[in-house]
């Protein structure tokens, strides 16, 4: 017998009669023709900050993967990791208040809009009869999106505007959430406004007041107000990504990958080895989009060999993890601007034809935003360039259009960075291409049609502007390529990374 076993069953005793508080189900007559899907019990430790136990959660789940393929829509929208760490670099900047709700059982708040009969889940079975689902439960296809949609139309009825998907604001506080983990910023003078908004959302549905934000999504949030920084840290998830892969006690690598390039295999990986490549390289990926930038090219570059990974890539993939595992105290740093720092920093790079298979080049893109990244991406090109300034007008141009994105967000929330965006290039004679007049323009790349280049438009317009920077200044330079020892430290602290140990030791 388990030796929780009295803990668990009492936690699936108030799961179940939760539920049917809730009015979640009914039971009915089971008949022969009566179609049914299984109940599935999932029982889970829930830890307090600190790491102690807590207390013991059971959630009563449909087998959802076992329902019949229905035309009605399944897709939910959750908040984009970027929005998450602007909003949480505007916090700092401007010093607002930050406040983290949980709601109860959150998908049962939604009434169902189809059909569902269940069995009756084990230990709280009757005798010739199923349960017919009233709302929403968790398993079920449809549920995410229609707990988005409920949720979305009362934070409309109580005033606010859809930004985007699961972030909403109004002129004094701003919303975001993902499924239950509700998130509200206001300013510390509009807190009195904040008190009736919260009453509203707890009339209507159950919720926990968590307080202060300090966790989300398993991302630890540390913060000091009086020099308004936000610091934003994974150490947790590392931690148990470390143990589960049995990293903690090897070597301790001072760089995410080694220099020498990483090339398909020529043999065959076997199941297990293509599997545990698989999860690793998984796991490795949530950090370096979540708050490690640091390992985005990594992530990015063994990503490409999944289907069958040598004993090198299986090799390359442990040492990344070790390395996250070394610098696991590593975190974003969000602060309030110095007289010399622009508010918002874009940079764009490619490293032209690395790729010895295919000889397509690398490119990336780096946002930055008081001080700390909130967008980075590095990705192999879709296509062939003949030339690195045209690999890198590909990646100018690309990092282009996401600025216009950046540009539309930050007016939607009413955010003036107080300069116009500029995009870093270490490539001259690509800047030359977009910013010149066509009459002094003079370049060998005929191939490259400048009249119709989107990027240069922009630019002539003053829509966006492109800066020079050196190689050696260039922020994005480790998006494009493993880099060695001394010029990785030096690309993490042009990250805007910074080493909390000493913060989480006291």
């Amino acid at each position: 017998m388990h030796p929780y076993h009295d803990s668990f069953l009492a936690a699936a005793s108030k799961e179940y009669t939760d539920l049917k508080r809730r009015n979640t189900f009914r039971h009915i007559p089971k008949t022969s023709a009566t179609k049914t899907l299984p109940l599935l019990w999932v029982f889970t430790y829930k830890f307090d900050t600190n790491g102690y136990l807590d207390k013991f959660k059971a959630r009563l789940c449909v087998r959802g993967d076992l329902q019949q393929p229905v035309r009605l829509d399944t897709y939910a929208a959750t908040l984009a990791a970027r929005a998450f760490r602007a909003l949480m670099a505007i916090a700092a900047a401007f010093d607002l208040e930050i406040f983290q709700y949980d709601a109860v059982n959150a998908f049962t708040n939604s009434t169902l809009d189809e059909t569902v009969y269940c069995e009756c889940p084990q230990g709280f079975e009757q005798s010739d009869q199923c349960l017919l689902l009233l709302r929403a439960l968790y398993g079920l296809r449809r549920s995410p999106l229609l707990w988005l949609k409920e949720f979305s139309c009362t934070l409309t009825e109580l005033g606010l505007k859809e930004i985007e998907s699961c972030l909403f604001t109004n002129d004094w506080l701003v919303v975001f959430f993902y499924i239950d983990d509700i998130i509200v910023m206001c300013r510390t003078k509009d807190l009195p406004k904040l008190y009736p908004f919260k009453e509203a959302l707890f009339s209507r549905y159950e919720m926990r007041d968590l307080g202060e934000l300090s966790w989300f999504l398993g991302i630890r949030i540390i913060r000091d107000r009086s020099k308004r920084k936000i610091r934003l840290c994974q150490d947790s998830y590392i931690d148990k990504i470390t143990k589960k892969f049995n990293l903690e006690y090897g070597k301790t690598p001072h760089i995410p990958m080694l220099t020498e390039e990483l090339i398909p295999y020529d043999g065959k990986a076997s199941l297990q080895e293509i599997l545990a490549y698989q999860q690793k390289v998984g796991s490795l990926l949530y950090t370096a989009t979540i708050t490690r930038p640091d390992v985005a090219r990594t992530a990015s570059k063994l990503s490409e060999f999944l289907q069958n990974p040598s004993p090198r890539h299986l090799g390359a993939v442990d040492q990344a993890i070790a390395y996250l595992n070394d610098t696991k105290t590593l975190a974003i740093e969000y602060s309030a601007l110095t007289n010399s720092q622009q508010a918002f920093v874009c940079a764009s790079d490619a490293a032209f034809a690395d790729d010895p298979d295919t000889r397509r080049s690398t490119e990336g893109y780096l946002f930055k935003l008081f001080g700390g990244p909130i967008d980075w991406h590095s990705t192999k090109q879709k296509t062939v360039t003949t030339s690195s300034t045209e690999a890198e007008l590909l990646a100018l141009t690309y990092a282009s259009k996401e600025t216009t994105w950046w540009k539309r967000f930050f007016q939607s929330i009413s955010l003036d960075p107080g300069h116009d965006p500029s995009i870093l290039c270490d490539n001259q004679q690509t800047i030359g291409l977009v910013t010149k007049e066509l009459m002094k323009l003079t370049t060998k790349l005929r191939h490259v049609d400048i009249h119709k280049n989107w990027l240069r438009q922009e630019v002539q317009a003053g829509r966006i502007r492109v800066d020079w920077v050196p190689t050696k200044d260039m922020p994005a330079d480790g998006l494009t390529k493993a880099l060695p020892r001394q010029r990785h430290e030096s690309f993490i602290r042009q990250l805007g990374l910074v080493d909390i140990g000493n913060k989480l030791k006291n």
